[in-house]
């Protein structure tokens, strides 16, 4: 069964540098979480999804996981 967040985030801003936060959001094999499953606003969803592609290209998150 996949995992559901479902929850408000207390994060107001999602920040690139902020990786450990980040690596909730990224799956097991390096992908972000769809909007349904992290229950997230659809504007909270591109901040996050901005902050994780920003982290990617300086390599603070891999692009891909091992699995």
């Amino acid at each position: 069964m996949a995992k559901i967040f479902k929850h408000r985030t207390d994060v107001a801003f999602f920040d690139y540098k902020d990786f450990k936060t980040l690596q909730r959001y990224v799956n097991q094999y390096g992908q972000i979480e769809q909007r349904k499953r992290t229950g997230l606003t659809e504007s909270k969803q591109r901040q996050l999804a901005r902050a994780i592609k920003r982290a990617r290209h300086i390599a603070l998150l891999p692009f891909v996981s091992n699995g």
